[in-house]
Order: C-alpha cells, then sequence, then structure tokens
C-alpha cells in the first residue's frame, strides 16, 4: 500500500528531488520483494539522475538528496539519520581493501564533489567541505577540507 502511495505521489510531482527520494524509497522497497521491480527504479535512477545507489547500502530513510544528480553509493555503505548528501558525491571502497565501505553517522553533511573511500568511519554532526577526499576515520563534531585536513568545529 505504502508502495502505491509513493507511486502515485510520483505521478503528481515536478519536483526532481522529491521524484529522487520517491524513487529512491521505491527502490528500497521493493530490494526484498520483487526484483523486477527493484532493477526497475535503480535503472530509472541511473539514467535519469545519473545515480548509483546500491540497493544493499544501508541508508536511513531520513537522509536527504539536495541535487540528486550524479551520486554514487556503494553495496556496503551505511548512511545513519538526518545526514545530507549533495550533488557529485562518491561513496565507496579503496581499490587496496577488501570492499570495506564508510559508515556516516548521524547529522553529517556531505558538499559537492566529496569522496569518502575505504573502510573508514564519519562522526555524528561532521560536515565534509566542497571537493574534499576522505580517506582516514574522522571524530564527532569536525569538518574535513581538502585531502584529510580534519578541524574541530566550533559552532558545536
Amino acid at each position: 500500500m505504502k508502495a502505491l502511495i509513493n507511486i502515485l505521489k510520483l505521478f503528481f510531482s515536478n519536483n526532481p528531488v522529491k521524484n529522487f527520494n520517491i524513487e529512491w524509497q521505491l527502490m528500497l522497497d521493493f530490494s526484498g520483494k520483487n526484483k523486477f521491480l527493484r532493477k526497475y527504479f535503480q535503472r530509472r535512477i541511473y539514467y535519469k539522475y545519473h545515480c548509483e545507489v546500491s540497493h544493499t547500502a544501508v541508508i536511513d530513510k531520513s537522509v536527504k538528496f539536495v541535487h540528486p544528480i550524479a551520486v554514487v553509493i556503494g553495496s556496503q555503505v551505511i548512511i545513519e539519520k538526518d545526514c545530507i548528501i549533495y550533488q557529485c558525491v562518491t561513496i565507496g571502497s579503496s581499490f587496496n581493501c577488501d570492499n570495506k565501505m564508510p559508515k556516516v553517522g548521524a547529522n553529517t553533511i556531505i558538499s559537492t564533489g566529496a569522496k569518502l573511500i575505504g573502510d573508514i568511519s564519519v562522526g555524528k554532526n561532521c560536515i565534509i567541505g566542497a571537493n574534499a577526499v576522505v580517506t582516514k576515520s574522522v571524530p564527532d563534531n569536525s569538518v574535513v577540507v581538502g585531502a584529510n585536513k580534519v578541524h574541530k568545529r566550533k559552532d558545536i
């Protein structure tokens, strides 16, 4: 029933952010039940938004994709509640590990073009700056800019 309501919302919305979130929710809803519909929405997200979001990634339903274009999220990624993800973000494994992927803490903002790579953990209430490359774990309440340059947040 919930899936049917989401499909109806999809037909009556012109907002790409809302449409992406609805299609992403539908992909997750059908991931364990109907392989054909799960693949349909996964391919639709890929071709319409140029995003590759794995259906096996653990992403909380409160995560917001502000500009859902060119986002890549790997299969073992864990993203906790109330995170915000902007466009061109890549979250996945590195070449030299056994396919372990990042875990992103709650209330984290991942800015445009950021790359989170490898077996790392990003703490709660963090900000990952635009085009930052993160290959090391980040403590809670931090700001990351550039390549692994971690600063403590002063506003918290």
